[in-house]
């Protein structure tokens, strides 16, 4: 699995001073995870490749504190959480994770979750098998990057269950990254789902056999979806609704969705601008008035700018 660290990321300075910064503490295979977190609150935990254990209890990462795998790539360090059923990881202000793959033979609600706490930091990490494999609740400055998010969801539940949960938080980045689901749509688990939130800013990202709408945006402020991919969603591509606002989508590339390429709900006076993006034989089940954007309650207020729809079909009413 390729890593990708854009030129970009060193406008971040403290993800560059974090990932430059020693090791205080560093772990040999098998070592002990949870006794280093407690031992050293704070400071930088360096993992060498290999296995370690999070559990049973979830793993509380103190703020200001970093875990790093030291492998060449993600798969080289991995950490298996056993026996947590609400969460595996639990991530305070200031701290950041990076560099290994985290999964688990047991379940769990969530891989990793940020609740309530500010300018947390995500890299490269390989989160698998959870109900939901990482969730943002009431955070803010928190950055999500080059992560990828596979096998989540709970088979039968007739829940679906999101790969990424974001709810009442702002200014939130998303960059790179894959989301992959199981191919069970409708209605089924791996897409990405934002409520209640402002300022959160998708690029560059991919979400892929997604059961329900692949990137999901509820009552959403000064949102942004660009430079990204989306693949078979089993429901919409873009599904923007109740009470989002100023919402843009910029160069994305949609195709495969079983709905519309985009559904944008107008109520309100809501706004959005779709520029660039290519809609691509979306529809297969039928539904939605049009290839393309689907403007729930009518097109006024969606501006769409230079959109390329295979069949025809940009810019449509949806009732």
């Amino acid at each position: 699995m390729k890593k990708w660290i854009p030129a970009a990321f060193v406008a971040f300075g403290l993800a560059a001073a974090l990932q430059a910064a020693a090791c205080d503490l560093t772990l040999d295979n098998g070592g002990d995870l949870a006794g280093a977190v407690a031992s050293a609150p704070g400071k930088k935990i360096c993992l060498r490749p290999g296995q370690y254990v999070a559990g049973p209890a979830p793993l509380e990462i103190p703020a200001g504190t970093t875990i790093e795998g030291l492998g060449a790539t993600m798969a080289e360090v991995v950490v298996s959480a056993y026996g947590a059923p609400q969460k595996a990881i639990g991530l305070g202000s200031n701290t950041m994770l990076h560099n290994f793959t985290l999964t688990t033979g047991a379940g769990g609600n969530f891989g990793v979750l940020a609740y309530h706490q500010d300018r947390v930091i995500i890299w490269s990490l390989d989160i698998l098998g959870f109900q939901i494999s990482a969730g943002v609740v009431g955070g803010n400055g928190v950055e999500i990057w080059d992560t990828f998010m596979r096998g989540n969801g709970i088979a039968g539940n007739a829940t679906a269950d999101p790969n990424l949960w974001i709810t009442d938080s702002r200014d939130v980045t998303i960059l790179y990254g894959q989301l992959t689901g199981r191919k069970d749509g409708p209605g089924g688990d791996g897409e990405m789902a934002i409520y209640n939130s402002s300022n959160v800013m998708i690029d560059g990202a991919r979400v892929i056999d997604s059961g329900a709408s692949a990137i999901y945006l509820v009552n959403c402020v000064d949102c942004t979806v660009k430079n990204s991919v989306i693949e078979r969603p089993g429901e919409w591509g873009i599904d923007v609704v109740q009470g989002s606002h100023r919402f843009l989508a910029d160069n994305n590339y949609v195709n495969g969705a079983n709905y519309g390429g985009a559904v944008f709900e107008t109520s309100g006076g809501a706004t959005a601008t779709f520029r660039s993006n290519r809609f691509i034989l979306n529809r297969r089940m039928g539904v939605g008035n049009c290839n393309g954007i689907n403007a729930k309650g009518g097109t006024a207020g969606v501006q769409s700018i230079g959109n390329t729809s295979m069949p025809s079909g940009d810019l449509c009413s949806f009732p």
